[in-house]
């Protein structure tokens, strides 16, 4: 078997990589690269249990590079690998798509984590993850395209909390230019994927309920601006990046935004960013009153929207999710 039809068709499981699996019970099926026929033949079937010596045999295929699983199970490997993270960054076998789904797991169970319990253990594990996302984006700002190419279509508040990471990210490496800190790339992050955890104080019948609300249930879920600003600052969180994602994601360039009516000067970047992000991954999850818009509908209906959404943005969002081409840095930067 050649190189490329090897790399094709299994993905190797080096010795780091290995460590992240159950001992006894590997998840997928195994396989091994015989050098004497140059063939790949299964060695282990997933599930089942792994004798001590048998342990001993695939840790050292694996530190020969000749331990392989089927590209076809990366998924089942990725919600195992997903708890590990730091492993992506040293190593080099992933395509991007595999990459960008082994980070959407990760934060769909960090998130899930925290919303059920938002205090500063879950808090920590959130933020080191997106740390790694973080090192990951900024070796190569181009990798947010494969991100938002993850985002998924099932609502939830955790997967609207993801999808709206990966799309703002995006969006803002993109209207930078590139010209952006680390440590701020975080907190951007943490912003974007934290922006709506007040949302769990709103009871979900009202989350659900289909066409006119009464003014008590419409207070109720504008209340969450400043329930999620109460979380962070119990957790005595200052970044004002975070905030202004909390506090102006649903703020309009007009003024006919909440909770504050700011206008287009008062309303920071990255407040503009999560409000254009936000209002795109809400339009094309499925709710219960609601069908999902398409894609490309749902970016015609923010680009038309001149009057609330930053037009700037609402053109890169189109770049990102209609023409699916490289990252264009010639975009002017927003003040």
């Amino acid at each position: 078997m050649s190189g490329e039809s090897l790399s094709e068709t299994y993905l190797q499981i080096s010795p780091n990589i290995l460590e992240s699996f159950p001992k006894f019970r590997p998840p997928v099926d195994l396989y091994v690269f015989d050098m004497d026929t140059a063939q790949t033949k299964k060695y282990h079937k997933a599930e089942e249990r792994l004798s001590k010596d048998r342990q001993a045999e695939v840790a050292g295929f694996a530190a020969e590079s000749l331990l392989f699983l089927l590209r076809e199970d990366y998924r089942i490997y990725a919600s195992h690998l997903s708890k590990k993270l730091g492993l992506i960054l040293t190593e080099d076998d992933f395509t991007p798509q595999e990459v960008a789904q082994i980070f959407f797991i990760a934060f769909r169970d960090r998130v899930e984590d925290f919303f059920g319990n938002p205090t500063e253990g879950p808090f920590k594990a959130m933020a080191k993850d997106v740390s790694i996302l973080a090192e990951y984006v900024w070796a190569d700002p181009g990798r947010v395209e494969y991100l938002t190419a993850t985002i998924h279509k099932e609502y939830s508040l955790t997967t609207h909390s993801v999808n709206t990471m990966f799309v703002g990210l995006a969006l803002f490496t993109l209207v930078t230019a590139g010209k952006f800190r680390q440590a701020d790339l975080v907190d951007v992050a943490l912003g974007l994927l934290l922006h709506d955890v007040g949302m769990i104080q709103v009871p979900r019948f009202v989350l659900d309920r289909a066409g006119y609300l009464v003014q008590r249930d419409r207070t109720s879920i504008e209340n969450h601006v400043e329930a999620g600003e109460s979380m962070m600052m119990r957790l005595r969180i200052q970044s004002q990046i975070i905030l202004d994602c909390m506090r102006q994601h649903h703020e309009r360039l007009d003024g006919s935004g909440y909770p504050n009516r700011r206008f287009k000067k008062d309303i920071s970047l990255i407040g503009k960013v999560c409000a254009v992000a936000d209002s795109f991954c809400a339009m094309v999850c499925e709710r219960p009153f609601r069908e999902p818009k398409d894609i490309p509908k749902a970016v015609v209906t923010l680009a038309k929207d001149t009057a609330k959404y930053e037009p700037v943005l609402t053109k890169l969002l189109a770049v990102l999710m209609i023409q699916g081409g490289k990252l264009r840095t010639e975009m002017t930067v927003v003040e």
